[in-house]
């Protein structure tokens, strides 16, 4: 058996996200917006305001730039299952 294939390991995944808080907190965003932003029809900046709105009062200890992060991404992940 040749030895090189058995010293091969996989290699170890490092996370290259920095703010983890906000990947900790994606499953109830998401929960909490899909009502404002569950569809295409609803994603216009009204309902981005009021998801960044909404973010904001449940969440307190993010910044500005956390909750667009935030509201994007999750603007994201709908409109990818919708097509």
């Amino acid at each position: 058996m040749d030895v090189s294939v058995m010293e091969r390991t996989a290699p170890v995944r490092v996370e290259r996200r920095r703010n983890l808080v906000l990947r900790e907190r994606f499953a109830a965003a998401q929960t909490l917006l899909k009502p404002l932003l569950g569809t295409a029809d609803s994603q216009n900046g009204t309902a981005f305001y009021r998801a960044m709105t909404r973010l904001q009062n449940a969440y307190p200890d993010l910044t500005g730039s956390e909750i667009e992060a935030l509201v994007a991404a999750v603007v994201r992940t709908f409109q990818n299952r919708q097509g």
